[in-house]
């Protein structure tokens, strides 16, 4: 079977913190070919470290892609680390220097030095073409295996993925194994909890299986293959059922539907409008819902009210109410939810409020108390839960947890008021 490696080149990658969408894209479409991606780094922008690591990643995988790098400024240095790396020289690629002309005459810009690196290849490579920017990119063979050169631009980076690369590894590498892939999506569910619905499945033949956590969301990918297509079949039933029994309640989809998407699509499904009020997130929570194409059709608004005064004049909540139980409390998360029901005019509300830190805290209310409620026709269910994180993840967990709780509401049948505490 072979095996893939992805660089991400770039030296501004290199900080932990930042947020690579290439990896994620790059391994969830090789394993639907029955390839798995054995090895994944990031290199800074420097010509003899992306050789290094294009020799290394040669020594181990049949199949080597780059990410970023192409551009045309001094520090894209990703085809010359190659060509080092191969013994080969950078040349100007015709077809696609009349292309990036074309293109640029068109933008009303001069061709100069700086823009003809975009039509650079790797000597013995053919251009691949970008359907989304100016760089092209460069696939080439060396040793039986192939290499492919991919712009850094994550639109870029997967049209030229999925229109060239991937058909061109699927016709050299044809003796493959049959694949599946079974994306489950749960929330409201601890990493360690989960472990043991997936423990059974770790040294199953034919079977991989992957965990990202995500701030009180589980992405867990099984990735199944099998020379047999009944047998992957069975094997494929046989998973699905498997986490729904497991995951239970806290499964939110088994085909990688995302949190947000499944809350808008159970609204939808019953005829329903939502409307949020926010503090300590700061519109994480709105700025989720909207991340769905089509949440305008559910999603009335929300407001921020992060002073108690915003709360009282934009939300309607009761100074004495604020007074008596501190705006972090059951009494006012309710409270915030109902007014941006009744200001929006929604069926539904979600509300958060909380202590992000690092000040603001009391014995009785420490840093990362979050308070959220849930309203939705004929009820109404507050929860309070303790997030002992830093300020960014405490609003982040709060806003998943807040899409969590009105997606379970939405899901039962109408009931009084409950209440939780975690």
């Amino acid at each position: 079977m072979p095996r893939a490696a992805l660089l991400i080149v770039g030296s501004e990658m290199l900080d932990p913190r930042r947020a690579d969408a290439n990896g994620p894209l790059a391994h969830e479409r090789l394993a639907a070919l029955g390839i798995p991606l054995a090895q994944l780094a990031r290199v800074e922008d420097r010509e003899e470290s992306i050789a290094a690591a294009v020799g290394a990643a040669l020594a181990t995988a049949e199949i080597v892609l780059l990410s970023g790098g192409l551009g045309p400024t001094g520090d894209d240095l990703t085809r010359e680390g190659v060509a080092r790396a191969l013994g080969r020289r950078v040349v100007i690629d015709a077809g696609w220097l009349a292309e990036l002309e074309r293109r640029l005459v068109a933008r009303g810009r001069p061709m100069s030095d700086h823009s003809r690196r975009q039509a650079h290849v790797v000597e013995g490579g053919e251009a691949i073409a970008n359907g989304r920017g100016l760089a092209c990119g460069t696939l080439l063979e060396t040793g039986g295996r192939l290499v492919a050169l991919l712009p850094g631009v994550p639109p870029e980076f997967a049209q030229m993925l999925e229109e060239t690369v991937l058909p061109r590894i699927a016709e050299r590498f044809p003796h493959r194994p049959a694949a599946r892939l079974v994306r489950a999506v749960a929330a409201g569910l601890p990493e360690a909890s989960a472990e043991p619905v997936l423990a059974p499945w770790y040294r199953r033949p034919g079977v991989a299986v992957s965990i990202l956590p995500s701030l009180g969301v589980l992405h867990i990918t099984f990735t199944l293959t099998s020379a047999d297509p009944a047998e992957l079949d069975a094997l494929e039933k046989e998973a699905r059922s498997h986490l729904a029994r497991g995951l239970g309640e806290h499964l939110v989809s088994l085909d990688g539907t995302g949190l947000p998407e499944a809350t808008g699509g159970r609204l939808l499904a019953r005829g329903l409008t939502l409307a949020v009020a926010e503090s300590c997130s700061g519109g994480r929570l709105a700025q989720r819902i909207v991340s769905v194409p089509g949440a305008s059709r559910y999603f009335r608004g929300g407001i921020v009210a992060y002073a108690n005064e915003a709360k009282v004049q934009l939300l309607g909540v009761p100074a004495a109410l604020l007074e008596r139980h501190g705006a972090v409390s059951e009494e006012v998360a309710l409270a915030m939810a109902r007014g941006a029901q009744e200001r929006f005019g929604a069926d539904c509300a979600l509300s958060i409020t909380g202590i992000a830190g690092p000040g603001g805290a009391t014995p009785a209310k420490p840093v990362g108390l979050v308070v959220l409620a849930a309203t939705t026709p004929g009820q109404a269910e507050v929860r309070s839960i303790h997030f002992p994180l830093d300020r960014d993840s405490i609003a982040a967990l709060a806003a998943n947890t807040a899409l969590y709780l009105l997606w379970q509401a939405l899901g039962r049948p109408p009931h009084g008021a409950r209440r939780d505490h975690d």
